[in-house]
């Protein structure tokens, strides 16, 4: 009786930790006005930043770095110097080769742009993307990630979990 109730602690406690991944925090982008809401591990330290308007977090192993913020449509340019300065803060180099696609989700479609380059940091090969959707009325919403080219592939189905969770708010 005794080994019955010590097994099924254990099967418990086994659960708790499996399940500690799967507990998110939801945020709102930008964080007192919102446009929409994204939901990130808790482990990943999401924050948001009520000055900057955006959001960020990354796992606690530094293999990925994600960023949302939000840029008016009439400003297009605002999010090239946004995402520039990313990019330039972040990568040592950028390779030529990016490509560009659309993908629908929640009945958002986002324009995608993916490429790689070489981390400033670290010195490895990393992948980016920049994902840009419809956010409100004049407003463009943005997801931008950035992770090591040899990441694990439970960060990767997380990067794309986060994605799938962005909701525009009406």
């Amino acid at each position: 009786m005794k080994t019955n109730i010590v097994s099924r602690l254990i099967v418990a406690g086994a659960l708790c930790v499996a399940a500690v991944p799967l507990f998110a925090t939801s945020l709102s982008v930008p964080p007192d006005k919102p446009a929409y809401t994204v939901d990130i591990p808790a482990d990943w330290k999401p924050k948001s930043d009520k000055a900057d308007e955006s959001v960020e977090a990354g796992d606690s192993a530094n293999h990925v770095y994600m960023a949302g913020w939000v840029v008016d449509k009439s400003n297009m340019k605002e999010l090239t110097g946004d995402v520039e300065a990313l990019l330039k803060d972040s990568m040592k180099s950028i390779d030529e080769k990016s490509s560009e696609e659309t993908i629908e989700n929640n009945g958002i479609k986002f324009q995608v742009l993916k490429g790689s380059g070489v981390d400033k940091r670290e010195g490895g090969k990393v992948k980016f993307f920049v994902a840009v959707f419809p956010a409100g009325a004049g407003k463009a919403g943005v997801y931008y990630v950035d992770y090591d080219a040899d990441a694990p592939a439970d960060v990767m189905s997380t990067i794309v979990k986060v994605m799938n969770s962005i909701k525009v708010k009406s």
